[in-house]
């Protein structure tokens, strides 16, 4: 059987692990002013975007455009429905943007459409199709996605997968630390988000006090503050050295950046991570932060995901 796996651009997975796994991605479409600008997770234009447009600080700089029911229900219908006899569609948490929603609704024609398309094509008439909303943002989207590979490679049934994903992806915990408040508090406001509040913000930006935010479930809190920059990544990646020492639910720590990802294995404390995950046969995946991701938190951001089972963010 013939199992195929999309996400939409926020999905903060490298690019040669995408194209490796065949892994579609569905482009977010993000308008900065009047420009139109597509977030392909191609990491030179993702770079290219860092230097060109987020050193622009208006409060509506940015939004977001993702996928149209239309527009993923023609994806499967042109395409997927013929390269694939089951696909799993695993999105951003659906509190965070309407993705969630348009695949459920374009699923449903989808699943009335397939059958004279395949039967057109000579094929067996049969195709499934699972749609989950990774309840997380980045990384944390990423981590249920790279286990679905993981499945896949090793022969997994859908049913067998799908009821991995439900598991693992409640399970999965996405910690952030921002290098500049100032679009995290500006994009977080205008959702709604009191994750951020103006007094934090505030006394962030005059004291390099940085939050560490945390994603589970579709709820994103701040669970510390520290000095600095550099105190929130090492601290990041202190918790993940003790989580894999303790135990993960899936053999991966999954980390982006919002700049070039060579500089990661530089910052303080990934040494110690890289040996741990190493010494416990835990795959680390460093991609560069989604354009889409940047707009919302801001440059220079790292996030840093895991799935445990029990494990309490403080």
């Amino acid at each position: 059987m013939r199992i195929g796996i999309v996400v939409d651009s926020a999905c903060d997975l490298p690019r040669e692990f995408l194209d490796q796994h065949g892994v579609l991605v569905m482009p977010i479409t993000l308008r900065i002013g009047d420009a139109l600008i597509e977030d392909r997770r191609h990491p030179d234009e993702t770079q290219a975007f860092y230097v060109r447009h987020l050193d622009r600080k208006s409060e509506d700089f940015a939004e977001s455009i993702p996928y149209s029911v239309a527009q993923i229900e023609r994806l499967f219908l042109e395409r997927l429905v013929l390269d694939y006899d089951y696909v799993f569609c695993l999105t951003i948490t659906s509190t965070r943007s309407p993705i969630f929603d348009h695949a459920m609704q374009a699923s449903r024609a989808i699943l009335t459409k397939y059958k004279a398309i395949r039967r057109e094509a000579g094929m067996e008439e049969r195709f499934g199709l699972a749609v989950f909303s990774t309840r997380n943002l980045f990384t944390g989207q990423a981590v249920p996605v790279a286990e679905a590979v993981r499945l896949i490679r090793q022969g997994g049934l859908p049913s067998e997968i799908g009821s991995r994903l439900k598991h693992l992806i409640d399970e999965t915990h996405t910690y952030l630390v921002p290098a500049d408040l100032f679009h995290i508090y500006k994009r977080a406001s205008k959702k709604g988000d009191t994750s951020l509040g103006w007094s934090s913000y505030t006394l962030g930006t005059w004291l390099d006090v940085k939050p560490i935010l945390h994603c589970h479930r579709d709820v994103t809190t701040t669970v510390d503050k520290v000095r600095g920059f550099h105190a929130g990544v090492e601290l990041l990646f202190d918790k993940a050295v003790q989580r894999i020492r303790d135990g993960l639910d899936a053999p991966n720590i999954c980390i982006s950046y919002g700049g070039e990802p060579w500089a990661v294995p530089r910052l303080p404390g990934y040494a110690a991570l890289a040996k741990a995950a190493e010494d416990n046969g835990v795959a680390i995946l460093v991609s560069p932060m989604s354009k889409t991701a940047a707009v919302n938190v801001g440059p220079g951001a790292l996030s840093l995901a895991f799935a445990a089972r029990g494990h309490q963010a403080h």
